[in-house]
C-alpha cells in the first residue's frame, strides 16, 4: 500500500527525561509500541496504568488516548504510534490484531539479541520520520518497510503467547518471521538467500515463495531494502567515509558498494549525501 504525506503510517518519537511529554494525547484507534531503553516509566492507555522499566518491550491498542503520568531521571524510550490500516494491511497480522482486542496490552521482556534489534529498529524509524518534510531524502518505501520490520518482530515477541492461547502461525508465516529476524542480525555480512536458505533449513525456491507470500515481496529484495536503508542511514548520519561504509556493509570494495546504490536509488552514495546531508 501507498501512503501519502497526509497520510503517514507511524509517528515515532524518542523520549529522555528532560524531553518527557507528559501531555493527555487523543489517539483513536491506534497500535502503540512503546521500547524502554533504561530507566521507568509509568503509563496509561485508556484509563489502565501500565509501568515499564528497562529493555522492556511494550505493545497496545490504543482506543481513545494514553499520557506518560510517571517518570525517573534514567528514563529513555522510544514510541512508535502506527495507524491501524497500516497494521491491518499487512498479510499475517490478523492473528496480532486478535490477541491485542482481547488484551489491549501486551509486555515483553526481549533478550540481549531482541533488545538490540528493536532499538536498531527504532532508531531508524525515528531517523526516517525526521525527514518527513523531505520525501526525497528517505522514501516512503524505506520507511514503510522498516515499520513492517517492527511489526514483524513484535509478532516474534509476542508468539510464545499465542502458542499458549492455541493460536499459532502457519509454516510460511512462521518461517518469513524467522527469515526477518536472521536479516536483521546478518544483512550486514550476508547478502544472498542460500545463507538464509541453509540456515532455516529450507530449499531457495521455498523460502522466497513463503516470504513473497506473506510479505509481497522477494526475499532478495527484502534483503536490498535493509542494506540500502542502513547505507542511506550511515551516509546521513556519520561522517565515515565511503571506503569505510562499504567496509561496515561488507562489500568487496567501494566501487562495488557504488555500483549497488546506484542501481537502487539512482544516484551515487556521493551524491546522496552531497544532496541530502546537512
Amino acid at each position: 500500500m501507498e501512503y501519502s504525506p497526509d497520510l503517514f503510517p507511524a509517528e515515532v518519537y524518542h523520549y529522555s527525561e528532560k524531553d518527557m511529554d507528559t501531555e493527555r494525547i487523543n489517539c483513536r484507534g491506534h497500535f502503540l509500541f512503546i521500547f524502554v531503553k533504561s530507566g521507568f516509566l509509568r503509563t496509561t492507555i485508556d484509563g489502565k496504568n501500565i509501568s515499564c522499566t528497562s529493555n522492556e518491550f511494550l505493545i497496545a491498542l490504543c482506543r481513545h488516548y494514553y499520557q506518560i503520568i510517571k517518570f525517573n531521571k534514567k528514563a529513555v524510550c522510544y514510541l512508535v504510534r502506527v495507524q491501524w490500516q497500516f497494521i491491518t494491511d499487512i498479510k499475517m497480522s490478523g492473528q496480532f490484531i486478535e490477541l491485542l482486542v482481547s488484551k489491549q496490552s501486551i509486555k515483553v521482556f526481549p533478550d540481549a539479541f531482541d533488545s538490540s534489534v528493536i532499538m536498531r529498529i527504532m532508531k531508524l524509524l525515528q531517523y526516517y520520520y525526521q525527514a518527513i518534510r523531505n520525501p526525497s531524502r528517505f522514501p516512503m518505501a524505506a520507511f514503510t518497510a522498516t515499520l513492517s520490520l517492527l511489526v514483524y518482530q513484535a509478532a516474534w515477541q509476542q508468539d510464545a503467547l499465542l502458542v499458549e492461547k492455541g493460536i499459532g502461525y502457519n509454516r510460511r508465516e512462521l518461517l518469513t518471521m524467522q527469515f526477518l529476524k536472521l536479516l536483521i542480525q546478518h544483512h550486514r555480512e550476508e547478502r544472498g538467500i542460500a545463507f538464509y536458505a541453509k540456515a532455516l533449513y529450507v530449499s531457495k525456491g521455498y523460502m522466497n515463495k513463503a516470504v513473497r507470500e506473506v510479505t509481497g515481496k522477494t526475499v532478495m529484495r527484502c534483503i536490498s531494502e535493509v542494506i540500502i536503508s542502513e547505507a542511506k542511514y550511515l551516509l546521513l548520519s556519520t561522517a565515515h567515509s565511503i571506503e569505510d561504509i562499504s567496509e561496515q556493509l561488507h562489500f568487496n570494495s567501494a566501487g562495488s558498494f557504488s555500483r549497488f546504490f546506484k542501481k537502487e536509488t539512482a544516484v551515487s552514495p556521493t551524491e546522496y549525501r552531497k544532496e541530502y546531508g546537512k
